[in-house]
């Protein structure tokens, strides 16, 4: 391999690098939702504890984003909220990051 064709492949790993770190935050950023006016993330740290406190309580109280603690009374439609758009955000990345593997080729 001649200098070339080495910093062309090393500028494409860059470029491919770059995109994924990107991609992973523009998923991260749209699992942000809004339930009863307040922001929560739809990770899976959110989804575990919701579901594990919906099994023991019909209503219990979480943290938002901003640490404010916020009522949840209907905690079956807030954990389908969240699953919902934890899977919007992961199967947009997952499209996403199918694409990265062709630039390679």
């Amino acid at each position: 391999m001649d200098i070339g064709s080495l910093k062309k492949q090393s500028d494409l790993s860059y470029s491919i690098a770059i995109a994924k770190r990107n991609a992973l935050e523009k998923a991260q950023s749209r699992q942000i939702i809004v339930y009863n006016e307040h922001i929560f993330r739809a990770d899976p740290h959110t989804i575990c504890v919701v579901r594990t406190l919906k099994e023991t309580l019909d209503c219990f109280f979480i943290l938002d984003t901003n640490n404010n603690p916020v009522e949840i009374t209907d905690p079956s439609d807030f954990l389908s909220k969240l699953i919902e758009r934890n899977q919007e955000s992961l199967n947009s990345y997952h499209q996403m990051y199918k694409t990265f593997g062709n630039k390679g080729d």
